[in-house]
Protein backbone atom coordinates (compact mmCIF):
# COMPACT_ATOMS: atom_id res chain seq x y z
CA UNK A 1 0.00 0.00 0.00
CA UNK A 2 1.34 3.41 -0.95
CA UNK A 3 0.68 6.64 0.90
CA UNK A 4 -0.48 9.36 -1.46
CA UNK A 5 -1.67 12.95 -1.58
CA UNK A 6 -5.18 13.17 -3.05
CA UNK A 7 -6.32 16.44 -4.62
CA UNK A 8 -10.04 16.64 -5.46
CA UNK A 9 -11.68 19.42 -7.43
CA UNK A 10 -15.46 19.30 -7.78
CA UNK A 11 -17.19 21.77 -10.10
CA UNK A 12 -21.00 21.94 -10.06
CA UNK A 13 -22.71 23.83 -12.90
CA UNK A 14 -26.34 24.80 -12.35
CA UNK A 15 -29.10 25.58 -14.86
CA UNK A 16 -27.94 29.20 -15.09
CA UNK A 17 -24.42 28.13 -16.05
CA UNK A 18 -23.02 29.23 -12.69
CA UNK A 19 -20.14 27.16 -11.33
CA UNK A 20 -19.53 26.29 -7.70
CA UNK A 21 -16.05 24.90 -7.11
CA UNK A 22 -14.93 22.95 -4.03
CA UNK A 23 -11.35 21.75 -3.62
CA UNK A 24 -9.86 19.33 -1.10
CA UNK A 25 -6.34 18.07 -0.52
CA UNK A 26 -6.03 15.06 1.77
CA UNK A 27 -3.55 12.36 2.62
CA UNK A 28 -4.69 8.97 1.44
CA UNK A 29 -3.73 5.46 0.45
CA UNK A 30 -3.38 3.72 -2.90
CA UNK A 31 -3.17 0.06 -3.78
CA UNK A 32 -3.88 -2.22 -6.71
CA UNK A 33 -5.62 -5.56 -6.97
CA UNK A 34 -5.98 -7.77 -10.03
CA UNK A 35 -9.29 -6.10 -10.95
CA UNK A 36 -9.00 -2.50 -9.75
CA UNK A 37 -6.90 0.39 -8.49
CA UNK A 38 -8.03 1.78 -5.12
CA UNK A 39 -7.75 5.34 -3.81
CA UNK A 40 -8.84 5.92 -0.19
CA UNK A 41 -9.07 9.26 1.60
CA UNK A 42 -11.07 11.13 4.24
CA UNK A 43 -13.50 13.88 3.26
CA UNK A 44 -13.66 17.11 5.23
CA UNK A 45 -16.21 19.68 6.31
CA UNK A 46 -15.12 21.74 3.28
CA UNK A 47 -16.82 19.20 0.97
CA UNK A 48 -19.92 19.00 3.16
CA UNK A 49 -19.13 15.34 3.82
CA UNK A 50 -17.29 15.50 7.16
CA UNK A 51 -16.71 12.22 9.02
CA UNK A 52 -16.87 10.33 5.72
CA UNK A 53 -14.27 8.04 4.13
CA UNK A 54 -14.21 7.85 0.33
CA UNK A 55 -12.89 4.89 -1.65
CA UNK A 56 -12.55 5.20 -5.41
CA UNK A 57 -12.21 1.90 -7.26
CA UNK A 58 -10.86 2.40 -10.76
CA UNK A 59 -11.58 -0.34 -13.28
CA UNK A 60 -10.67 -0.48 -16.97
CA UNK A 61 -13.95 1.09 -18.19
CA UNK A 62 -15.68 2.31 -15.03
CA UNK A 63 -15.21 3.96 -11.67
CA UNK A 64 -16.98 3.04 -8.43
CA UNK A 65 -17.25 5.64 -5.69
CA UNK A 66 -17.90 4.34 -2.16
CA UNK A 67 -18.59 6.61 0.78
CA UNK A 68 -18.89 5.35 4.35
CA UNK A 69 -19.46 7.20 7.60
CA UNK A 70 -21.81 10.09 8.22
CA UNK A 71 -22.74 9.95 4.51
CA UNK A 72 -22.91 6.54 2.79
CA UNK A 73 -23.23 5.79 -0.90
CA UNK A 74 -22.09 3.40 -3.60
CA UNK A 75 -22.18 4.66 -7.16
CA UNK A 76 -20.78 3.37 -10.43
CA UNK A 77 -19.86 5.65 -13.32
CA UNK A 78 -19.84 4.21 -16.86
CA UNK A 79 -19.53 6.41 -19.94
CA UNK A 80 -22.93 7.04 -21.56
CA UNK A 81 -24.89 5.17 -18.88
CA UNK A 82 -27.29 6.32 -16.17
CA UNK A 83 -26.86 4.62 -12.81
CA UNK A 84 -28.97 5.13 -9.70
CA UNK A 85 -27.59 5.34 -6.17
CA UNK A 86 -29.01 5.96 -2.74
CA UNK A 87 -27.20 8.55 -0.65
CA UNK A 88 -27.67 7.86 3.07
CA UNK A 89 -27.44 11.08 5.07
CA UNK A 90 -28.10 11.93 8.74
CA UNK A 91 -31.42 13.36 7.48
CA UNK A 92 -32.54 10.30 5.50
CA UNK A 93 -31.93 8.68 2.13
CA UNK A 94 -31.91 10.51 -1.21
CA UNK A 95 -32.07 8.67 -4.55
CA UNK A 96 -29.67 10.09 -7.13
CA UNK A 97 -29.47 9.27 -10.83
CA UNK A 98 -26.21 10.08 -12.59
CA UNK A 99 -25.63 10.08 -16.34
CA UNK A 100 -21.90 9.94 -17.08
CA UNK A 101 -20.68 12.12 -19.97
CA UNK A 102 -16.95 12.17 -19.18
CA UNK A 103 -14.77 9.33 -17.93
CA UNK A 104 -11.01 9.69 -18.22
CA UNK A 105 -8.55 7.46 -16.38
CA UNK A 106 -4.78 8.01 -16.38
CA UNK A 107 -3.48 6.23 -13.32
CA UNK A 108 -0.36 4.11 -12.88
CA UNK A 109 1.36 3.02 -9.68
CA UNK A 110 -0.26 5.66 -7.49
CA UNK A 111 0.34 8.60 -9.84
CA UNK A 112 -2.12 10.27 -12.20
CA UNK A 113 -5.76 11.32 -12.31
CA UNK A 114 -9.38 10.35 -12.76
CA UNK A 115 -11.88 12.72 -14.39
CA UNK A 116 -15.65 12.23 -14.16
CA UNK A 117 -18.34 14.46 -15.65
CA UNK A 118 -21.99 13.65 -15.05
CA UNK A 119 -25.53 14.99 -14.77
CA UNK A 120 -27.22 14.54 -11.38
CA UNK A 121 -30.99 14.12 -11.09
CA UNK A 122 -33.04 13.77 -7.91
CA UNK A 123 -36.56 12.38 -8.16
CA UNK A 124 -36.37 12.52 -11.96
CA UNK A 125 -35.53 16.26 -11.93
CA UNK A 126 -32.18 17.45 -13.29
CA UNK A 127 -30.22 19.29 -10.60
CA UNK A 128 -26.78 20.12 -11.98
CA UNK A 129 -23.77 18.93 -13.94
CA UNK A 130 -20.81 17.86 -11.82
CA UNK A 131 -17.22 17.44 -12.88
CA UNK A 132 -14.94 15.63 -10.47
CA UNK A 133 -11.18 15.74 -11.01
CA UNK A 134 -9.11 13.55 -8.68
CA UNK A 135 -5.33 13.74 -8.87
CA UNK A 136 -3.03 11.57 -6.83
CA UNK A 137 0.70 11.64 -6.29
CA UNK A 138 3.02 9.79 -3.97
CA UNK A 139 3.42 11.26 -0.51
CA UNK A 140 7.18 11.69 -0.67
CA UNK A 141 7.44 12.19 3.09
CA UNK A 142 5.90 8.81 3.93
CA UNK A 143 6.02 6.65 0.78
CA UNK A 144 5.05 3.00 1.19
CA UNK A 145 3.44 1.60 4.31
CA UNK A 146 5.26 -1.34 5.71
CA UNK A 147 4.11 -3.88 8.21
CA UNK A 148 6.73 -4.76 10.74
CA UNK A 149 6.55 -8.22 12.24
CA UNK A 150 8.49 -9.12 15.30
CA UNK A 151 10.04 -12.54 15.46
CA UNK A 152 10.31 -13.94 18.93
Amino acid sequence: MKRVIVSVKSTQRDADGEDTVVELVSSGKYYETVLAKHIIYDESEVTGLGNTKTTIKVYKDSVVLLRTGEFSMRHEYQLGKTNVASLETPYGAVELAMLTHELEIDLEDGEGHVLLGYDISVGGEWQFYNQLYVEIREDIHYGHERSFESSH
